[in-house]
């Protein structure tokens, strides 16, 4: 589990750089979105768990954003790619680029705090009830799943071994930060 409440002036100004080099619109063009996949597909079968298990302990379903959604993908691609190359406590498991993903997150879809939760597993005949549980286990991945945020994006991959990665991203918009760019992009 990584966090981010990114509220530095140098994450600002990695993020303007990050922004700057990315062949995407300029924030003011940026509209914050949410995609629904089918229910069937793992990642919303992972997500629909997860909303489950929130509403069974009392807290509000997470709205899916498309935006997060790409940057956990990715992990999840990454993950697959560069498998046995890392090890978290035994597992084809790694945060590696999630500062990166905060901070997209951040400048790109107007994030005020952003956290993830990473889990790969080889007996899955359930993925979505495996990466859950798992999630489950871990005090850190744990609290992600039941705290307040109000958006998500998961990634599932799945290799053609039956080795299943997911990656969910947790967030929350920032409306401060959307109104004060809105006021000085209307020059």
């Amino acid at each position: 589990m990584k966090t981010s409440h990114i509220r530095f002036a140098f994450a600002a100004a990695a993020a303007a750089v990050l922004a700057s080099c990315a062949n995407s619109p300029t924030p003011q063009k940026i509209q914050v979105s949410t995609q629904v996949r089918p229910d069937n597909s793992p990642s919303g079968r992972v997500l629909q768990e997860v909303n489950s298990y929130r509403a069974s302990r009392g807290k509000s379903q997470l709205e899916r954003h498309s935006g997060l959604d790409r940057l956990a993908q990715e992990h999840c691609e990454y993950l697959r790619q560069h498998r046995g190359t890392f090890s978290l406590n035994g597992k084809n498991v790694s945060h590696f680029g999630f500062e990166g993903r905060a901070l997209i997150a951040r400048e790109r879809y107007h994030m005020s705090s952003v956290s993830e939760n990473v889990a790969a597993s080889s007996r899955c005949a359930n993925p979505a009830t495996t990466m859950v549980s798992l999630w489950k286990d871990s005090k850190d991945h744990h609290k992600n799943m039941l705290e307040g945020w109000t958006h998500t994006g998961m990634g599932v991959v799945v290799d053609s071994d039956g080795m299943v990665f997911a990656t969910q991203l947790f967030a929350t918009i920032d409306h401060r930060q959307m109104t004060t760019r809105e006021r000085f992009n209307t020059f």
